[in-house]
This record gives C-alpha cells, sequence and structure tokens, in this order.
C-alpha cells in the first residue's frame, strides 16, 4: 500500500514541477518581452523627426515580431498581453491619446502577427539567419508585414487626426521604419537569444583582440560621422561609405551574430546624426533625410544579411566536408586494417591448404608404398604358403588308397579352392600395386588391368596409347594408372555402357589420358557437389603432380575424362 502511495506521489510532484518550470518560463518571457517594448519604444520616440508622428526606426513591432519568431504558437497571445502594459505606459508618458495608443497597439500587434505567421507557415520551423533559404523568406515578410500593416496604421493615424502629415506620407515613413527596425533588430535578437556561452569562453585571444579592433572600428566610424557637419561646402560624402568595410569584416569574419550588431551600432549612429543636422544625411529636410537613412541602411542590411548566411552555409558545407573526408579516412584505414586481415587470413589460409596437399601427397605415397608391401606379402609369402598347402595336398592324394574315392574327389576339391585362392591372392596383388607398372612400363599395366576388366565386366574397351620412346617417371605412371583405373570402375558402377575407349598420348606440354564411354551421361555440377570420393581422389593425385582434370558430360550424351600431368614435375 504504501509503494502504491509512493507511486502516486512521485508522478504528481513531477507534473507539478513541471507546471511550475513552465509558468516562471512563461512569466520570465512576458516580463523580459515588455522590459524589451519599453525600452524599444522610448529609442522610437527618440529616433522620430519632429514634428511626425513615426519614427525613423521604431523597435516595439519588431520586438514583438522576434519574440513570436522563438516561442510556440500557443503563447503567442500571452506575449502580446504582456506587452500591452508597456506600450500603455510608454505611450502615456508622451501624452497621446487613449485612443490613439489602443490603435498603435492594435497596429503594432498586428504587423507581429503577420510576419510571424508567414514566416512558420513557409518555413515550417523556427528562423536561421545562418541559411540562405530563411534569409531570403525573412527579408520577404519584413518588408510584406510593415506593407499590409502600415495601411492600418496609417488609417489610424488619420481617423485619430494625430499630426500633420497626410496619409501616404505617414504610409510611407511607417513603412519604411518598420522595415528597417526589422532587418536590424531581429536579426539581433534572435541570433543572441540563447547563445552559447561555452563558445565565447573557448575563443582565443586572437578572436578577442580582432573582436575589440571591430567595435574601435565602429565607434571610431561613427563619431566620425557626428563630427562633421554635411551641408554646404564643407560636405563629406565619402563618411556615407566608412561604415561598408567594418559590416563587411563583421559578416564574414564572425558571421550573423556580429554582422547583425554591426549594422545596429551603424543605424544608431546614423540616424542619430541625421535627426540633429549630423553626418551624411543632414543635407536635406528632415523627411528626406529620414527617408535616405532608411533606404542606405534598409539597402545595407539585406545583401550583409545574405553574405552572413552565405559565409556560414559555406563554413557548415566545408566543415561537412572535413567531416565526410575524416571518416572517409577512417574508413580506408578500417578497410585498409579488414584487407590486411583478409590478406593475412588467405595467406594462412593458402598455408593450410598447402600443409593439406603437403599432407595428402605423403598419404598418397604412404599409401602406394603400403599397398606395394601388402601385395608383395600377398604375393610372395601368402601365394607361397597356399601353393605349398596346394602340393601338400597333391602329395596327401597319392597316398590315399585307391579304393576310397570319396576321400580322393574331397582332395581334389581342396586343391582346386587353392588354386583358385591363388588366383585371387595373384588379382588382389595385382589391383594392390601391379608389378608389370613398376617393371613393364604403364602401357602394359593399362592392358593387363583392361584385359581383366573386360572379362570381369563384361564392358568392351579399346585401347589407344602412344607414348613414344621416352621414359616416363613412376609417380606419373602410377597418377595416371589410377585415374584410369578409377574411371573404368565408374563406367562399369554408373554408366551403363557397354563400350568404352582409353587413349593415352604425350604432347608436347606432358601425358594426356583420355577415358570415354556411351553411357547415360550425368549432371557434373551436381556429382562435385554430392558425389562419391572417386573424383576427388582422381583431382587430388593429378593436383598434387600441377596436373588438370575436366569432365565433360550430360544425360544420355555419355561421358569424357580429361586428364593432363605436365613431364616437367
Amino acid at each position: 500500500m504504501s509503494g502504491l502511495v509512493v507511486n502516486t506521489i512521485e508522478p504528481t510532484r513531477g507534473y507539478l514541477k513541471r507546471r511550475h518550470e513552465k509558468l516562471l518560463r512563461q512569466v520570465l518571457a512576458a516580463l523580459l518581452v515588455g522590459s524589451a517594448y519599453y525600452l524599444g519604444a522610448k529609442i522610437g520616440f527618440a529616433l522620430t523627426f519632429q514634428p511626425h508622428p513615426v519614427s525613423t526606426l521604431w523597435p516595439p513591432n519588431s520586438i514583438l515580431f522576434a519574440a513570436l519568431l522563438l516561442s510556440q504558437t500557443r503563447s503567442w497571445w500571452f506575449l502580446l498581453l504582456a506587452a500591452f502594459p508597456a506600450h500603455l505606459l510608454v505611450q502615456l508618458n508622451a501624452d497621446i491619446p487613449m485612443t490613439m495608443i489602443l490603435s498603435w497597439f492594435v497596429s503594432n500587434c498586428t504587423e507581429a502577427l503577420i510576419g510571424a505567421s508567414i514566416f512558420r507557415y513557409l518555413t515550417k520551423s523556427e528562423v536561421r539567419f545562418d541559411n540562405t533559404r530563411h534569409v531570403s523568406i525573412f527579408i520577404l515578410v519584413a518588408l510584406l508585414a510593415p506593407f499590409l500593416s502600415s495601411f492600418l496604421d496609417s488609417a489610424f493615424v488619420m481617423l485619430n487626426q494625430f499630426g500633420e502629415s497626410p496619409y501616404w506620407a505617414v504610409f510611407r515613413m511607417r513603412f519604411f521604419s518598420n522595415v528597417l527596425a526589422s532587418l536590424t533588430l531581429v536579426p539581433l535578437i534572435v541570433t543572441w537569444h540563447n547563445v552559447d556561452l561555452s563558445l565565447l569562453q573557448s575563443a582565443s585571444w586572437k578572436r578577442y583582440l580582432e573582436v575589440g579592433l571591430l567595435t574601435v572600428g565602429l565607434l571610431v566610424v561613427g563619431l566620425l560621422s557626428l563630427s562633421s557637419r554635411t551641408a554646404g561646402p564643407d560636405a563629406k560624402p565619402a563618411l556615407l561609405y566608412l561604415p561598408l568595410p567594418l559590416l563587411l569584416w563583421a559578416a564574414i569574419r564572425f558571421g550573423p551574430r556580429a554582422s547583425s550588431v554591426a549594422l545596429v551600432v551603424v543605424s544608431v549612429f546614423e540616424i542619430w546624426g541625421a535627426i540633429h543636422g549630423l553626418g551624411p544625411f543632414s543635407s536635406q529636410s528632415a523627411q528626406r533625410n529620414a527617408l535616405s537613412v532608411q533606404l542606405f541602411l534598409i539597402l545595407a542590411s539585406m545583401p550583409l544579411l545574405f553574405l552572413a548566411a552565405l559565409i556560414k552555409e559555406r563554413e557548415r558545407a566545408h566543415e561537412a566536408a572535413s567531416q565526410k573526408e575524416v571518416r572517409l579516412e577512417v574508413a580506408l584505414d578500417a578497410a585498409q586494417q579488414a584487407s590486411q586481415a583478409l590478406g593475412d587470413s588467405q595467406e594462412k589460409l593458402h598455408q593450410s591448404h598447402n600443409q593439406i596437399r603437403k599432407l595428402l601427397g605423403r598419404l598418397i605415397d604412404v599409401q602406394e608404398t603400403e599397398r606395394r608391401r601388402i601385395s608383395r606379402e600377398l604375393h610372395d609369402d601368402l601365394n607361397q604358403q597356399i601353393a605349398t598347402l596346394s602340393i601338400s595336398i597333391s602329395r596327401l592324394k597319392r597316398r590315399v588308397p585307391l579304393q576310397d574315392e570319396d576321400l580322393i574327389a574331397e582332395l581334389d576339391q581342396i586343391r582346386e579352392t587353392a588354386n583358385g585362392l591363388t588366383k585371387e591372392v595373384r588379382r588382389l596383388s595385382h589391383q594392390l600395386h601391379p608389378a608389370v607398372l613398376e617393371h613393364l612400363g604403364l602401357v602394359t599395366a593399362l592392358e593387363s588391368y583392361i584385359a581383366g576388366f573386360v572379362d570381369e565386366e563384361r564392358i568392351d574397351v579399346q585401347l589407344t596409347a602412344d607414348l613414344g620412346d621416352k621414359g616416363i617417371p613412376f609417380q606419373t605412371s602410377i597418377c595416371l594408372y589410377r585415374v584410369a583405373v578409377e574411371a573404368l570402375r565408374n563406367v562399369a558402377r554408373h554408366s551403363g555402357a557397354r563400350s568404352a575407349t582409353v587413349n593415352l598420348k604425350r604432347t608436347s606440354a606432358g601425358l594426356e589420358l583420355q577415358v570415354s564411354d556411351s553411357g547415360r551421361g550425368f549432371d557434373v555440377e551436381a556429382f562435385r557437389h554430392g558425389g562419391g570420393l572417386g573424383l576427388i581422389s582422381i583431382e587430388e593425385r593429378l593436383r598434387l603432380l600441377q596436373g588438370s582434370c575436366e569432365i565433360r558430360s550430360a544425360p544420355e550424351r555419355g561421358t569424357t575424362l580429361d586428364a593432363r600431368v605436365p613431364l616437367a614435375v
């Protein structure tokens, strides 16, 4: 029972803990969005060209846009509501009518929802500024969302009769202001969200030195642009291009994260200078100065975003190629090791095979030696004893009285049996080791065997031999003799043939033996896998002399065995 209670309480505690952590994260996100919205609105009011009601750079909309991109869709409503108190507070402090405050909040939320919804629909994932496809979609959304929401925002300004600018002037300034804010602030917020501090800690001192030089360069260029009035004959339009090398430096060397920071720094300096009549954008009216600085920063930010993403994609591709190269090298090393192991195994297998062949050769030699010994014992010992027995029976017969005919007949029968036993022992001795092969040669031995084979099996065998006058090594003779004997035995056992031919000839390469029959034939491959030891014995005997064996056969077409042995061996 206590176990059941514990098992019930533990999941409940885990569930409550997860609920509390989720609620805490939502509260912190709401506070962060509200604070950033309030601070962004303050900055937006500070960057407004008077007497126009629209800021040159309006951060609150881009802050909401970035917050929605970084959060799940089901929590969007909560984040938008969290921004409302900050919006209300900052607008009331600016003495703006309540209806205008509510109208601007609606238009701001509308822009953020349009942008985040379209981006999520097109990408089905979170925004990545190190991906050129995401950057392309983001730029499209950053232009489209302000364009659509600016119709509503300008209409609200006209309905509330706030400011003195006409509808399309408000539309233009509001559109460019929000496009600029989206292109500069959203990448900054997204790329620095959940930054991995370990990467910053593991960076080398040279990297930090380069970051310091880039920061100093941006500050120096910003101060130079604010220290000079460009109106009149002392204009210095070259100041317009001073930030570009630093922006390229940040994009190429540090990627989207650093390029977004550099772009924001340059934007703040340029807008601040234009508002206060400093820098390259202060030579015309306030309205034209605002439009000029907006167009410059927008046109500079888009290729900068593409460049930073392209550099990152190239780095990832290079890293992936390096990893593939490493994996390929590892695979090649493994393959080489496997090949080496396989080579060693094959070498050991080859050695074992050679040892088996040598052993088989020794076994065959020992077998032939043992056959010769047993043959001689049968011929010289047992056969002589049987002959002596036959002679003794003959002597015993002569001593028996002539009137005992039954005993004489029985002795005659015993003598005939002894004589038959003598012939059988001679036949067995010849099969074990044909002495005629050793003394008279291969052809005579084959003729002797074939004569007995024809009488025993009733199969007509024709022998043709053309060996010339040169001698044949005994090992070659005994090999071919055993091959011919085994082949003729197979003819008698399996072929059902009534005739066969044996051809033996000498060639330039050695000796060739061919045994053919006109029997029923067989499937050679099936016989190799499931046949007896006869074929294996033939092949191994020939292989020991570096010879070869070829069998040609087909059902109902007879069989031909070709054996070749080089005489150089």
